[in-house]
């Protein structure tokens, strides 16, 4: 299949840590934010992109929980946003965070060699719950042991995404993100001048 020369596969962009990746299923085309788990195959199609870190779901199951899902997804945004913005974490995001990654803990266990481990549910658990519950210990890993630091938010034009900054003074994801939020300023300059 060809693709137009702007048409990306869908998810081509997850490449952060997992809680990012799962909040980065909103994201902006222009300046307005477009949700990408509208159903859900939209989750199940984003478990596969994220396999191994995640267990499949299927479409029905995720379809049947998606305002569960998405509210998860809100909450985990609202926590990262307010590490980027240094602001206390909201407490009932983080209430509801920290109840979903106990009721499901993810433990990790030893293969048959050295070097060879895997994480597991503590408990049996659906896909669904397991993947949320996934994503809940990552965004409590991620905020409570990163710290402000290993989370941004690329407020570039057509992005909107949380990522993991590799250099301290990192403001935009990528390249093409610094380079479309200065077209935008000189712009939006010009407009005025």
């Amino acid at each position: 299949m060809v693709r137009g020369a702007m048409e990306l596969p869908l998810w081509s962009w997850l490449t952060e840590p997992l809680a990012m990746d799962f909040a980065n299923t909103i994201r902006r085309r222009g300046m307005v934010d477009h949700d990408y788990l509208r159903t859900g195959a939209d989750l199940a199609s984003w478990s596969v992109a994220e396999a191994p870190q995640v267990p499949r779901v299927s479409a029905r199951a995720a379809q049947a929980r998606l305002e569960e899902i998405r509210a998860v997804r809100d909450d985990v945004r609202a926590i990262l946003h307010a590490t980027v913005d240094g602001a206390p974490l909201p407490a009932r995001a983080v209430a509801r965070v920290n109840a979903r990654s106990r009721g499901v803990p993810v433990v990790g266990q030893l293969g048959r060699r050295a070097g060879e481990h895997r994480s597991v549910p503590a408990r049996r658990a659906s896909a669904i719950d397991e993947l949320l519950a996934r994503v809940c210990a990552a965004t409590i890993e991620l905020v409570g042991a990163g710290g402000p630091d290993a989370v941004r938010f690329c407020d570039a034009p057509s992005c909107g995404d949380f990522f993991a900054p590799d250099r301290s003074n990192q403001v935009w994801c990528d390249e093409s993100c610094g380079t479309r939020a200065r077209v935008a300023r000189h712009a939006a300059h010009a407009r005025r001048g």
